[in-house]
């Protein structure tokens, strides 16, 4: 089942979402209306904004109240997305020009700003104490794990621990932080809230793992960014922190990350050896133990239409291809 067909019982809710997006974008008459909206167009899962619906959809749902909040949290997650092509100097993001690309970094750092902005605006109007709480700490985390990944930049010598520290402050929290905002806004008892926000943290965490992987498995015409992008910009991410424990294949591996200018034959025996080192595979079996806990979570909801579609989003997140 494709990622269309899983949420097309929200497709309204979720065009409610985009149309909302697009007005915030182009409410200033300034050039940062233009990259606001030029970013908004740039598209994407909209992933973010489906757990808010999705949270919601099992307690009181206000589509006003609920759509508001889905956007809040997916223009924080499109500021991060700005700032992070500026620290990596990305000229494109989704097969498209980067802001910062079109228009240069300082003018992408303030967009970023702007759009982050706009985000506490709604949320200050619709959100709660709970809320405005969980995303000033989630957004206080993801700034921390950030740091840590420039910090870590190049140092071939990561654990395992390390690793999963940094995604979950970068991807999991905020997602996680999604489902819980969802059901604190439907006025959901705290225990199921709670249910919700731990899926929302097992799935965040299977997320940025299946990206890692897809990192060397996925088309670059799918992906938008050519193989082996993160590791060429000196993240090392679970696939090379496998590989590199690999007695076969590891220290050659190493041998080749601790050079200063990596060659681009170098590059390609890169690659062959974290996949003939089985670090792919044993990434996905890591990958699959948080998706599994995350649809354990999702057992003591109640048995509606929105409980389906969230064990359909874990099955798609252990195979989706971008």
């Amino acid at each position: 089942m494709s990622y269309q067909e899983i949420l097309k019982e929200i497709y309204d809710d979720l065009a409610f979402v985009e149309s909302e997006l697009k007005k915030y974008s182009r409410s200033s008459p300034t050039i940062l209306g233009e990259s606001s909206e030029c970013l908004v167009q740039a598209g994407g899962k909209r992933l973010r904004p489906a757990f808010v619906l999705l949270s919601g959809k099992f307690f009181n749902y206000d589509l006003e109240r609920m759509g508001q909040l889905a956007v809040a949290v997916e223009m924080i997650h499109m500021a991060t997305l700005v700032h992070d092509d500026v620290i990596d100097h990305a000229p494109t993001r989704r097969g498209l020009p980067t802001v910062r690309a079109k228009w240069g970094d300082p003018l992408a750092l303030y967009t970023g700003n702007y759009i982050f902005a706009q985000a506490l605006k709604i949320i200050a109007r619709y959100g709660s104490d709970e809320i405005v709480h969980s995303l000033a700490v989630v957004s206080l985390e993801m700034c921390e794990g950030e740091i840590e990944q420039i910090n870590t930049a190049g140092k071939i010598d990561l654990s395992i621990r390390t690793y999963l520290r940094r995604i979950r402050r970068k991807t999991a929290l905020l997602i996680s932080a999604c489902c819980l905002i969802g059901a604190v806004a439907g006025d959901a008892p705290s225990d199921l809230a709670m249910h919700l926000k731990r899926y929302g943290y097992y799935l965040g965490m299977a997320f940025q793992i299946t990206d890692d992987i897809l990192d060397f498995t996925g088309s670059e015409q799918i992906c938008g960014k050519p193989v082996g992008s993160d590791l060429r910009q000196g993240i090392i991410t679970i696939p090379v922190v496998y590989a590199l424990k690999d007695q076969l294949n590891g220290p050659r591996l190493k041998e080749i990350l601790a050079k200063e200018f990596i060659q681009k034959s170098e590059w390609d025996e890169v690659f062959a050896l974290i996949e003939a080192s089985g670090a792919l595979k044993v990434s996905q079996r890591l990958c699959n133990r948080y998706l599994q806990k995350a649809k354990g979570e999702l057992l003591y909801l109640p048995d509606l239409p929105p409980r389906h579609i969230l064990i359909a989003l874990a099955d798609f997140m252990g195979t989706r291809n971008f």
